[in-house]
């Protein structure tokens, strides 16, 4: 094992993991939070959050490339009481769709803006579901869908994007915007900034547990089937174009390119550091029994469990398996709720997420 000092291997890590991102911002523009309540979904308040992540101008004349850049969309939902003193929060990033974006999150519609709510054993509604539970909840479009969907641009085409930060990359934009999501809630008076989650699944697993590493604010986090692996093989990570496995389109990290061109080049990061960076704060990773064993999960989460018992905390990460498909179903969640109930200090509001439905 590593004997250099913890604070100084994080450094390093943190370092790598950058260049890999590629750099953040060097400016942080206003929030300038423009909010408007919208009707309210199974009685819980729901207001559309328009705010600026990006600095340059932005206005309704402005392109849509620049608004899609600038911009993030999103829902917050509050519950009933949640006003009354200050509480817990989640931010809720949604999975690959079909245009939906925050909307399926919240439980407005399936995969695509016309599809029906999920059912309960394949929803990915957990905004809603983790405001039934008593959260105030933020469930916002990650770049290339939802309200960030560029006229004219495929759908999950991340070229507009690079064409305005080719030194970055789509992974590091949303953890940029995970971050400013963060700012927003702490601007809210009835949101305890202490007891921020964040939890995603699949495009939102992996882009919570970057969140978590990143951004220190972030009290608990759980990504769920994050796809937690480099998975060189499929060139999952740095499509070159002529990958028509999955979003096509969609380039997550171009930095990684040279690694699929030479796989026997070593890869300087990996999964189970950015796990590190989590600790000493609590972080549930969850996947089936399938991606554990194809993503090496077991592995990595003992890897960075190591550094959570070295800084006395290792009650604070865990690994949740589940049999069956690329899913978040009401076994995993039931757990991943009880865990942030644990970490940020919160009561449940209702004995079920899905009224009437014993789940």
């Amino acid at each position: 094992m590593d004997s250099t000092p913890w604070p100084a291997r994080r450094e390093t890590i943190k370092a790598g993991w950058l260049d890999m991102l590629g750099p953040f911002p060097n400016e942080i523009p206003p929030l300038d939070v423009r909010m408007r309540r919208v009707d309210d979904i199974e009685g819980i308040e729901c207001h559309h959050v328009v705010f600026q992540c990006e600095a340059g101008a932005v206005d309704e004349d402005s392109p849509p490339d620049i608004k899609a850049l600038r911009l993030v969309t999103g829902y917050l939902l509050i519950p009933e009481g949640a006003r009354e003193r200050r509480g817990p929060a989640v931010v809720c990033i949604h999975s690959t769709t079909h245009g939906a974006g925050k909307g399926r999150i919240v439980g407005l519609t399936g995969s695509s803006p016309g599809d029906p709510p999920d059912p309960p054993g394949t929803s990915r509604a957990y905004g809603l579901e983790l405001a039934r539970w008593g959260y105030v909840t933020f469930s916002f479009d990650l770049i290339c869908d939802g309200e960030r969907i560029v006229p004219g641009s495929a759908q999950h085409d991340t070229s507009w994007f690079y064409a305005h930060h080719p030194e970055w990359s789509a992974v590091g934009k949303n953890l940029w915007d995970t971050m400013r999501a963060v700012d927003f809630l702490h601007t809210l008076d009835f949101v305890d900034p202490a007891r921020i989650g964040c939890v995603g699944h699949s495009l939102g697993g992996h882009s919570t547990l970057f969140a978590g590493a990143f951004d220190d604010r972030i009290a608990a986090a759980v990504p769920n089937c994050g796809v937690l692996s480099w998975d060189r093989p499929n060139d999952h990570w740095a499509r070159k174009g002529d990958n028509k496995q999955g979003v096509s389109g969609y380039i997550y990290i171009p930095n990684f390119r040279p690694y699929v061109e030479d796989p026997s080049k070593p890869v300087p990061v990996d999964f189970e550091h950015l796990m590190m960076l989590v600790a000493p704060r609590p972080l549930l990773v969850q996947c089936t029994e399938g991606e554990a064993a194809r993503d090496a999960i077991t592995e990595r989460v003992a890897a960075a469990g190591a550094v959570y018992r070295e800084l006395g905390a290792g009650d604070r990460i865990a690994l949740f398996t589940f049999p069956g498909e690329h899913n978040y179903p009401p076994v995993a969640k039931r757990h991943s709720f009880a865990w942030l109930d644990r970490w940020l200090d919160h009561t449940p509001a209702v004995p079920s997420i899905w009224p009437g439905v014993p789940i």
